[in-house]
């Protein structure tokens, strides 16, 4: 958020290719929101180091329990595969049936974001066989394309990443993604912060959390 004061961002992981919210003027006149997209190495955005104010971030990400959160709404994961996969013309894939397959996956840094990703806590203790790393979108969808490996992602990617040669396809069996604003303990007594953060809560879509 900017005003002719102090800068002020929000800041969004570009797995969360959404629109912004909070665009009308009312709650703040002579202000705006000034959204950012994050590199997929950095899932908290920026807020952990302070650099932002306010963040939109997928949930779970490093540093969450250090911050403030509130979750604004879920979408169901999919999975990412090449055209050419035996299961990209399936209607509905159990996530089991793709235990065995080899996933793109993020920075090893990443920590709780890439486990989240792997759904490695969602396997009954199956190991994950990664086959690709990959920091940046455009590397994901290549590396899916080719036939590197697979991966889970937001039902959203399905239109916001689109590319020739990557099928979208539902999973069951697997939790969904949610979406929250975070911000840190000190943005409690910022006025100009709980406004956003009550605007985004006031304007989130309703929240759909059943596992399909």
């Amino acid at each position: 958020m900017t005003s002719p004061g102090p800068e002020r961002r929000c800041e969004q992981p570009r797995s969360n290719p959404r629109r912004g919210p909070c665009q009308s003027p009312s709650a703040r006149p002579g202000w705006r929101v000034d959204m950012r997209q994050a590199a997929w190495s950095n899932p908290a955005a920026g807020l952990a180091d302070g650099d932002v104010d306010v963040a939109l971030l997928r949930l779970p990400f490093p540093g969450q329990d250090t911050l403030r959160v509130e979750v604004l709404f879920a979408e169901p994961r999919w999975v990412a595969l090449p055209t050419a996969h035996p299961f990209a013309t399936r209607d509905l894939i159990p996530f089991r049936d793709l235990w065995d397959e080899p996933f793109v996956a993020a920075l090893s840094e990443t920590g709780r974001w890439r486990d989240y990703w792997l759904a490695a806590d969602e396997r009954d203790g199956h190991p994950v066989r990664v086959g690709a790393v990959t920091d940046h979108p455009d590397d994901w969808l290549s590396a899916i394309a080719n036939g590197y490996g697979i991966a889970l992602a937001p039902e959203s990617a399905a239109r916001f990443y689109a590319r020739p040669g990557v099928t979208y396809r539902p999973v069951g069996g697997v939790s969904p993604s949610q979406v929250g604003v975070a911000w840190a303990p000190a943005g409690d007594t910022d006025p100009v912060i709980q406004d956003f953060v009550r605007c985004c809560m006031e304007s989130s879509p309703p929240r759909h959390d059943a596992t399909m």
